[in-house]
């Protein structure tokens, strides 16, 4: 999916995932001309971790919802986002 926003509005992203319950979420940034960067991972709800200071926050109000979001983005927010997910060995 291709979400463009302006510079200055706010940003949510929602991650729902399917499967058992109790994954690992996490988000990732890919920046123009750079690799995949971790941003945010979460083990349960309510338990987030960041990677990275920035402007952007993360929620997880449920087992298998991630939220990423912004109240103001800034130019360097730009990139491609990917929300992902693991259960025990396997990854998503």
């Amino acid at each position: 999916k291709t979400l463009v926003h302006s510079v200055g509005s706010p940003l949510s992203l929602e991650c729902t995932v399917e499967g058992t319950s109790n994954p690992n979420l996490y988000w990732y940034r890919q920046a123009a001309g750079r690799g995949l960067q971790l941003l945010f991972y979460s083990v349960g709800i309510g338990q987030i971790s960041s990677e990275v200071p920035q402007n952007l926050s993360a929620s997880r109000p449920q087992d298998r919802q991630f939220i990423l979001s912004s109240k103001k983005l800034l130019l360097s927010d730009s990139g491609f986002y990917l929300c992902a997910c693991a259960w025990g060995n396997e990854q998503y």
